[in-house]
């Protein structure tokens, strides 16, 4: 089948193996398309992190575009029908789709933008105000040399976004039904339970650490730090990763080590994730240490320009009213949203993001670049 340029270039870009924090190419490829449309491209690297900023025209409003090149691993490829990177065109239940490792998260979004302000730029060579795409090759790692080093670049240069506009995917059941308008925090913390190794068969003569930490687990999942606010669900926490023992049959583990995360809404902050977990832990008496490693702070657009002009054009071109919600993961808007910029996320269906046979519907990713640049000439508008 013929596929728009939208539709080609996200294929283009999932076709490039770009595992974070490895961009691979896919942002030379934007950068090429952009430059020759009049945008000025500039790469920004840091801590093994590359970056493109794309700019166009000078002063406000400015509305920038966020996203990212880097995919999660494809996981077990035995659980994959098609190549994780082939880009194929898939007729899945009964819809022409974009197969591939990033088609969802979040290459047709960044394809998305890309060709929606080369669009308005074409369509608008006069604009007022200032249009970017500011992307990123290590949002789905540590984000270290990532958008956080890039916002301090925003900053430092004067070039403050009234908008963000991420098109991360949101809608939950069909495309068009949910516009995130805030992420919860997120939080990790490495927790070594502390025992005493020995024999299995002599209980007496040791400390299962990893009993401890069972112990130590259920605690928390029965006394949950909050109920959640009037925007945001409860925080919530999980066991992300664990190890223990010495690989031998007959050892009981002196030591417990896990990987925990907290989603955390705007009741909580660092101290008081902290408060609770090792509180917990103090009034069951395990004995454990905890390293902390703050990841991002809760966002909230409560209202304003932005989420009217975005309900308005998903409604147009979708012919679905939006709602707002804050549920899901977090994304890199939460290093943009201290800048002061209004802050949102529209994009593709989420249910096969970072899934094997992750896909997107090719309707929904010329749709979404429609959205977008209706969105641009509403936000630049006098």
């Amino acid at each position: 089948m013929e596929l728009t340029s939208t539709q080609e270039l996200a294929q283009r870009l999932v076709r490039i193996k770009s595992i974070t924090p490895n961009d691979n190419g896919c942002q030379e490829l934007l950068s090429k398309l952009l430059s020759e449309a009049g945008f000025t491209c500039i790469t920004l690297e840091d801590q093994g992190t590359r970056n493109l900023l794309a700019l166009h025209g000078r002063g406000k409003p400015f509305s920038l575009c966020l996203g990212h090149t880097d995919v999660v691993p494809e996981g077990d490829l035995s659980q994959w029908e098609h190549d994780p990177y082939s880009g194929d065109i898939v007729e899945i239940d009964g819809k022409a789709c974009l197969f591939g490792r990033g088609s969802t998260d979040m290459k047709s979004g960044v394809a998305a933008m890309a060709m929606a302000l080369y669009g308005f730029l074409k369509s608008h060579p006069r604009h007022v105000g200032t249009i970017g795409l500011l992307v990123t090759s290590n949002e789905e790692g540590d984000a270290k040399g990532g958008t956080p080093f890039c916002a301090e670049y925003l900053k430092s240069h004067g070039l403050i976004p009234d908008y963000c506009l991420i098109a991360e995917p949101s809608s939950e059941e069909v495309f068009g039904d949910e516009i995130k308008n805030g992420r919860r925090g997120d939080c990790n913390v490495t927790v070594t339970v502390h025992g005493k190794q020995g024999h299995v068969a002599v209980p007496s003569s040791c400390d299962n650490a990893a009993h401890h930490a069972a112990r130590l687990v259920c605690a928390m999942l029965d006394n949950p730090i909050d109920q959640g606010s009037e925007f945001f669900p409860p925080t919530s926490f999980q066991v992300s990763n664990c190890h223990c023992g010495t690989g031998a049959d007959n050892i009981v583990p002196g030591s417990f080590t896990m990987r925990c995360n907290f989603r955390y809404n705007d009741l909580e902050n660092y101290a008081t994730l902290a408060q609770h977990f090792e509180g917990i832990a103090r009034m069951i008496g395990v004995k454990c240490d905890f390293k902390w490693q703050p990841e991002g702070l809760p966002y909230l657009n409560k209202g304003g320009k932005l989420l009217d002009v975005m309900k308005e054009c998903v409604t147009r071109v979708t012919g679905i009213v939006p709602k707002f919600a804050t549920t899901g993961g977090t994304s890199d808007g939460r290093f943009i949203a201290p800048l002061g910029a209004q802050v949102m996320e529209f994009g593709p269906v989420i249910k096969s993001m970072h899934c094997a046979n992750e896909h997107v519907e090719l309707k929904c990713v010329e749709e979404l670049r429609q959205i977008y640049e209706l969105a641009l000439s509403m936000l630049q508008s006098n």
